[in-house]
């Protein structure tokens, strides 16, 4: 259940197995800052780990466009 897609993630991407490449990251500190190379994708868990991490929004690739989601309100909080 960790891993699993949440139901705003469902909505936003249209699929129940939606798990987006993370491409870049934002904190209100530092701004919006490049995280390709972490090779991370978009599930609960991520999110979870990335928001006690200060993080607050993340720009995502999926399929042939590129979102920008709000990690609070991906975790439905």
């Amino acid at each position: 259940m960790s891993d699993s897609v949440t139901r705003y993630g469902r909505h936003k991407f249209g699929s129940d197995t939606a798990m987006p490449a993370i491409r870049e990251v934002y904190a209100g500190v530092g701004g919006w800052k490049d995280f390709r190379g972490a090779g991370l994708r978009l599930n609960r868990s991520t999110a979870t780990e990335l928001r006690a991490e200060g993080i607050t929004m993340v720009r995502v690739k999926w399929r042939l466009k590129t979102i920008e989601i709000s990690l609070i309100r991906y975790l439905d909080r």
